[in-house]
């Protein structure tokens, strides 16, 4: 009796062991533990995921919605552009400045409607006047994404408000607001803590719901966020000694929890990783053989530079993989693929590039067959 329950409990150790290292295997960016659905670090350098738990998770992002408005207003807009409050923005729920019907208010005032107190209505407002109606803007906002990079991310308003075909993923949110603060204006938005704002007919001191602004001297951004459906939402950046990290943290049950954890999840990468220079693997060499062209082979040398957030065991794993083609058949024109090469750390691409030819070869021609000849025969003569 007692030999079968061990046996039992042997296997049962042994399925217990094996479900707990494919759970590590994947989730390797998962190095500590937090109390949120979904989360995910980027470098801002890069994109490259540092730290991720069910970052590739479709959720709700309720006012983190409001990074993609912004880009649209700033990209589509000049900042000192007027834009008429509609009737529809003045009833619209959620949070809100208080826009009124008719005022006529600039572009980055709206901008900073949004980013700061989170303003629904200025982000109606920019929806209906760029776009013509919201469900336009919307198709929008999902294309620019698309453009962007990211292809599981759908918008079906401005503003966040909960609707079933309005969601994105943490790491998605995370290269949307990358691509933001990129642009100036919204880079420096999100790093006001407070300011005194013109809405028309009226002036408003707008805080920033972003507290980290105030008790993390690191943090430099971003969005805060909140609906029913997508519970506490955040965005947040911060610099170290040069180095920028976004966190996106979807579905926090409290709006403590949502800012100690992305303070948590930003210090450990802070800590975990260093810039590295990888430019010792990028430099390639190709040397292809041409079929019945009027030169013997194509050769090619390759250099780039690229420095990425790293451990040292990393760094140590990284390897090189070369995919060319065989051969060249003349005549072949400049443009065509011939190559690819990747720098892989285990199962995540660190760099990538495609190689194409850049001249014409062409195919050897009767006259390069007799010169050909005549040149070898030459060859052999002074051997003789």
């Amino acid at each position: 009796m007692k030999t079968k329950l061990f046996k039992k409990f042997l296997f049962g150790f042994f399925l217990f062991t094996f479900f707990m290292n494919t759970i590590y295997a994947t989730n390797k960016k998962e190095f500590i533990q937090v109390n949120v659905p979904a989360a995910v670090v980027i470098d801002y350098d890069t994109g490259r995921v540092l730290f991720g738990k069910n970052e590739e998770e479709q959720r709700s992002m309720a006012s983190l919605t409001k990074v993609m408005t912004s880009i649209l207003l700033v990209e589509n807009c000049k900042m000192d552009e007027m834009i008429e409050v509609p009737s529809q923005a003045t009833w619209i729920g959620g949070s809100t400045v208080g826009l009124k019907k008719g005022d006529k208010i600039s572009a980055k005032s709206l901008l900073y409607g949004m980013m700061l107190p989170s303003g629904n209505d200025c982000a109606y407002t920019v929806g209906l006047h760029i776009g013509g109606t919201i469900e336009n803007f919307a198709a929008m906002m999902t294309k620019k994404a698309q453009e962007i990079g990211v292809t599981d991310t759908s918008f079906a308003n401005p503003h966040g408000l909960d609707d079933p075909n309005h969601y994105t993923t943490a790491k998605s949110m995370a290269l949307i607001t990358r691509y933001a603060l990129k642009n100036k204006y919204i880079n420096e938005a999100v790093q006001t803590k407070s300011i005194t704002i013109n809405f028309g007919s009226f002036s408003k001191l707008l805080n920033n719901t972003n507290a980290l602004l105030k008790t993390y001297d690191k943090a430099d951004g971003v969005k805060t966020g909140f609906t029913n459906g997508a519970n506490r939402c955040l965005i947040a950046s911060a610099t170290d000694d040069g180095r920028r990290y976004i966190t996106v943290v979807l579905g926090a049950e409290t709006t403590n929890i949502r800012f100690s954890t992305a303070k948590t999840v930003l210090e450990e990468c802070f800590s975990k990783y260093k810039p590295i220079d990888i430019s010792k693997y990028l430099n390639f060499y190709i040397n292809i053989p041409i079929i019945k062209g009027n030169k013997d082979s194509y050769e090619k040398q390759f250099s780039d530079n690229l420095i990425l957030p790293l451990t040292e065991e990393e760094y140590e794993k990284i390897y090189v993989k070369q995919d060319t083609i065989q051969k060249i058949e003349a005549p072949m024109s400049a443009g065509t693929y011939i190559g690819n090469i990747q720098v892989i750390l285990e199962d995540e691409i660190l760099y990538e590039k495609s190689f194409y030819l850049e001249e014409d070869i062409y195919k050897k021609s009767v006259t390069d067959y007799i010169k050909d000849g005549i040149h070898n025969m030459f060859r052999t003569i002074e051997r003789i």
